[in-house]
């Protein structure tokens, strides 16, 4: 039961709470609709794998278009608005970033924890031998040394530099956006085949990012004027877009 572990903590719950107090419109709408399939991920792991891995990557792009909405309405238009939500490639290069984020987290050892007292989430540092508690915020993270610098540079080589060249970049991102349709569609050498056991880590790593993305959401709702964090981030994502879409082409002549 690895979604419903997920979604059941204490922290995913105040996420899917906040929703409601929090956005309106599309990216509500995306929020109920991304937390609805990660239950039906779930509910259908056992009869059809591929069918569950579809619906957990469907509630991952949900999530996205989640964020670019809350993050058009709250500040953001003028980045948010350089991302298609309904180009797959694209929902793939946000996610991507979330992910990167998240193994940052990782490696400094962040928890994250739910205050019942104050009803809010917590982040956890390690400081040497000592754990420091921080209101879990978007303006704790950045990719610059200094945080009030919005420059994306330093968030595009943070991706960017995970790939040898550009090209090789442009086709993990295509082949990331196309993975659910091979999950689904046979080929010529048969049916999918997707085990539980990849089944299972796939649906972890889609619960956390669509959660992680919801909350980033509800985040930008509270900003009183865009953070230095999210202007390095889309910014960054709007790069990398730059590269992943395909160049325009004139219907007349062609070129």
């Amino acid at each position: 039961m690895v979604v419903k572990a997920l979604i059941d903590h204490p922290v995913a719950d105040w996420v899917s709470r906040k929703v409601y107090d929090w956005l309106s419109g599309r990216a509500l709408s995306c929020a109920v609709n991304a937390r609805n399939h990660l239950v039906r991920a779930q509910k259908i792991a056992d009869i059809s794998t591929t069918v569950s891995y579809f619906c957990a990557t469907h509630a991952t792009e949900e999530a996205v278009a989640c964020f670019v909405a809350s993050a058009k309405a709250n500040g953001y238009r003028s980045w948010a608005s350089k991302m298609n939500i309904r180009d797959h490639a694209q929902k793939v290069v946000v996610a991507s970033y979330t992910q990167v984020i998240a193994d940052h987290a990782e490696q400094i050892e962040l928890a994250i924890a739910h205050s019942p007292a104050a009803d809010d989430l917590l982040a956890k540092v390690r400081s040497g031998d000592k754990e420091v508690v921080y209101p879990l915020e978007l303006r704790l993270f950045s990719f610059n040394e200094d945080g009030e610098n919005p420059s994306p540079a330093a968030a595009n080589d943070a991706f960017v530099s995970r790939f040898p060249d550009i090209r090789t970049m442009v086709e993990y991102v295509h082949k990331r956006a196309n993975f659910r349709d091979t999950a689904l569609y046979a080929c010529d050498e048969g049916a999918p085949d997707l085990s539980r056991e990849q089944l299972d880590i796939g649906l972890r790593e889609h619960t956390f990012l669509t959660i992680g993305l919801i909350w980033s959401a509800i985040d930008v709702t509270y900003h009183k004027v865009p953070e230095p964090f999210v202007d390095q981030i889309l910014g960054a994502i709007s790069a990398v877009i730059d590269e992943v879409r395909p160049p325009r082409v004139c219907k007349h002549c062609g070129q």
